[in-house]
């Protein structure tokens, strides 16, 4: 089975790219041994420069820490750097069809905040896709997981109808699955492939903790260092209340590295 990693690095995921980070590099070494041929990894904005392809092992792990250091976001509002996730999606299936229809599955990391979205022809393209999944039992030849990093009311709806509107209304199995990053790691890796999975779709778990001291914690986690970095990799500015907010939120990521 083919694994793929679709990673939405358009400009509103700029303050999430932290945990974003993390959660790849975890879903790329729970993921290690599914596919023999390795993983690949599509970014929306400048694909071209980072995506990878068939990463495999310590060497792909860190192509992938190396990939998404380098496709951090804009930091400001810029409409050529956000996601437009019909028009990734028409390349991805394009190149699925010429490569013979393997089983595949997507991991997408996004917070559903996605530019010049045509819905109609976004959902033609995951329907056309389904329309293929005619075989019987509950495993799906080819499924889609959308990761949710952001609690945007509007993003939300329109991820949980995909989830469980789109191939229903038009009689089509469901290839579907949609949770928050927040899940744990066996639903962020099989929700969208096994039924029973799937269906595990339990409430959000409640953010009982600083976000921007999450953000700050999986910074200095991933960079293995003991300050909080910026993008450029230069000391970052923090307010009074960090090293409050870190050993309020550590005990939040030492449970989230613990699941699955």
């Amino acid at each position: 089975m083919l694994q793929m990693l679709v990673i939405d690095n358009g400009w509103t995921m700029c303050k999430h790219w932290p945990i974003v980070t993390f959660v790849a590099q975890t879903l790329a070494m729970n993921a290690a041994g599914l596919d023999r041929d390795g993983f690949d990894v599509k970014f929306t904005v400048d694909g071209r420069t980072h995506d990878q392809q068939r990463l495999r092992g310590d060497r792909g792990r860190k192509k992938l820490k190396k990939a998404l250091k380098e496709a951090w976001p804009e930091q400001k509002p810029n409409d050529n750097a956000t996601t437009d996730m019909a028009r990734i999606f028409q390349t991805i299936s394009r190149e699925w069809n010429q490569a013979g229809k393997p089983a595949t599955t997507l991991l997408v990391l996004t917070d559903g905040v996605w530019s010049n979205e045509n819905t109609a022809t976004f959902d033609k393209i995951v329907l056309d896709i389904a329309r293929l999944e005619r075989r019987p039992g509950g495993s799906r030849h080819f499924s889609i997981q959308f990761i949710r990093f952001d609690d945007g009311l509007p993003e939300k709806i329109r991820l949980e109808w995909l989830d469980d509107h789109l191939c229903a209304k038009n009689g089509l199995k469901d290839i579907i699955d949609h949770c928050s990053w927040r899940a744990n790691v066996e639903k962020l890796l099989t929700g969208s492939i096994e039924v029973y999975a799937d269906e595990q779709n339990s409430v959000d778990q409640p953010m009982l903790y600083d976000y921007n001291g999450l953000v700050g914690l999986f910074n200095t986690f991933n960079r293995g260092g003991d300050a909080l970095l910026s993008p450029t990799g230069t000391p970052s500015r923090t307010p009074s209340q960090t090293s409050k907010r870190l050993s309020i939120s550590k005990s939040f990521t030492d449970d989230w590295t613990k699941r699955g």
